[in-house]
């Protein structure tokens, strides 16, 4: 049955389309262009992680199905997609039928509505496939990869009709045996595939997937958090809730893990205090959390404020960026000085300098009143690679079972 609401008001307005947002798969909370600080703090943690992927089970689901895929008959990328699409569906709705309040299960509200999702878990989990190197195809975007494979066995097929020696010859010498078949393709590091796949799925990884999947993200990204963690087997951190919370087992990480956590944390708290006083703009002072918030971190300012961008920016090798610099160095130098309306002048002229006046919220106060816009505090995709060594830990903990 189709739902929709009164709108009595642009308050109520506002705070659904609040929701809405959130809901959706495309919502951003980078309103202030921090996304290259924030996204290479989460790389350096927890690489292969995106903030909407949500099982590990994906990284498995998504080679097995472009495995059926390379051993098909289809040789058209864009037919190829379609059938993508649809093995991926096919999961979802699989996953749903095992168990109806499975947690992330990618297109869940999608498919009880009779939908599929826009973006794909192919499209969620290409950059972290590639980056724990279980696909081996180099920098292929998904389309890119789809059109080599269809082209390799497309070339493959013809040669097999074509051939070029007689019918005569001996099976063993024939120019054009083995024509076809894409088993010797290398874009996959991926051992534990069966054509049966789909049959035995299920949202937990079995035992032999826990196990390639921690191998991979140590041989891959070892000097990562999240290879630490899983090389110390640090379970502990499972009982967290939070980034922030990790200071207080600080001390289990290695010297210079600990310096870059709390470069990052530093930025967090820096961050969390400009994206208040964003709120208070644009909700010209009526955002009651925002102006709470403000009145606790304003005298902690001069701390907050002590943070080296430079050599945060260094460290994640930010070198071609001179306007998210100067923005961040107007925004500590305003906070140092307690001068909120500096503050609030190189926060608006910042989102002007990205969007533009007609988009920039700032030029806009008082239409989102007492809705949070930006985000607050960084979490550095910490939510999310905690559920993926979560279910790598229960894996294990089946396997020990066994």
């Amino acid at each position: 049955m189709p739902l929709g609401w009164i709108d009595f008001s642009k308050t109520e307005r506002s705070k659904v389309l609040s929701v809405l947002d959130m809901l959706s798969e495309n919502a951003t909370l980078d309103e202030l262009g921090i996304a290259p600080i924030r996204d290479g703090f989460s790389n350096l943690f927890f690489p292969g992680t995106s903030t909407i992927q949500t099982r590990a089970k994906y990284f498995f689901i998504v080679p097995y199905a472009l495995k059926d895929l390379e051993l098909g008959p289809e040789i058209n990328p864009n037919r190829a997609l379609i059938a993508l699409n649809a093995k991926e569906r096919a999961c979802g709705e699989q996953f749903l039928l095992q168990n109806a309040d499975e947690i992330g299960v990618i297109g869940k509200r999608s498919l009880a509505s009779g939908r599929w999702v826009k973006r794909t878990p192919a499209d969620i989990y290409w950059a972290g496939l590639r980056r724990y190197g279980i696909f081996i195809g180099g920098n292929l975007s998904l389309g890119e990869y789809l059109r080599a494979m269809c082209a390799v066995k497309g070339q493959k097929d013809a040669l097999k009709k074509l051939g070029n020696r007689n019918d005569s010859a001996e099976e063993s010498e024939r120019d054009d045996d083995g024509a076809g078949d894409v088993r010797g393709m290398h874009f996959w590091r991926m051992p534990l595939y069966t054509p049966d796949w789909f049959r035995t799925m299920e949202m937990e990884l079995t035992p032999t997937e826990s196990s390639y999947l921690k191998e991979q993200i140590l041989l891959c990204c070892p000097d990562s958090m999240m290879a630490h963690i899983l090389k110390n087997n640090m379970r502990q951190i499972s009982a967290l809730t939070s980034f922030q919370e990790i200071a207080d087992i600080l001390s289990l990480f290695p010297p210079e893990m600990q310096a870059d956590y709390n470069l990052a944390l530093a930025f967090s708290d820096f961050i969390y205090a400009v994206r208040t006083v964003y709120n208070i703009i644009v909700s010209e002072g009526e955002n009651e959390t925002a102006n709470q918030v403000l009145t606790d971190l304003e005298p902690a300012f001069p701390e907050i404020a002590a943070i080296d961008i430079d050599a945060l920016m260094k460290r994640l090798e930010i070198y071609h960026n001179p306007a998210l610099r100067s923005f961040l160095l107007q925004a500590q130098d305003a906070m140092l000085k307690d001068d909120i309306d500096s503050l609030k002048k190189c926060i608006k002229n910042r989102e002007i300098f990205l969007k533009g006046q007609s988009r920039a919220k700032t030029c806009h106060p008082g239409q989102f009143d007492d809705t949070w816009i930006g985000g607050g505090e960084l979490d550095y995709r910490f939510g999310n690679a905690l559920t993926i060594l979560r279910d790598i830990w229960n894996g294990e903990e089946v396997s020990e079972t066994c």
